[in-house]
């Protein structure tokens, strides 16, 4: 292998390691617990609690929070699950999901 292909190639692994920071920045506009709150309106139970993640879709990537309220089963599981997405910039909801 030649000193310029190696150069090239050390190069590449560079500028992805470069893109990946830049594109890979997540700064959020919506917090937490507005996104809670956003998503709350969506659900039709009370639930017994919920989970909350911060996720990155689509290219260039966007931030989403991914709130999940559920209910639990007596004997373990879950008897209902709702998954709201928020967009974390402008805190408008993307997509509902219910499973019963």
């Amino acid at each position: 292998m030649t000193w310029s292909r190696v150069a090239f190639i050390v190069g590449l692994i560079a500028l992805g390691l470069l893109l990946s920071r830049v594109l890979g920045t997540t700064n959020t506009k919506v917090s937490k617990g507005d996104a809670v709150a956003v998503a709350r309106t969506k659900v039709d139970f009370k639930p017994q609690g919920h989970n909350i993640r911060l996720l990155r879709q689509g290219i260039p990537p966007k931030p989403v929070w991914a709130v999940s309220f559920w209910i639990r089963k007596a004997g373990g599981g879950f008897s209902r699950i709702t998954v709201v997405l928020v967009n974390a910039n402008n805190g408008q909801v993307i997509q509902v999901r219910r499973t019963t």
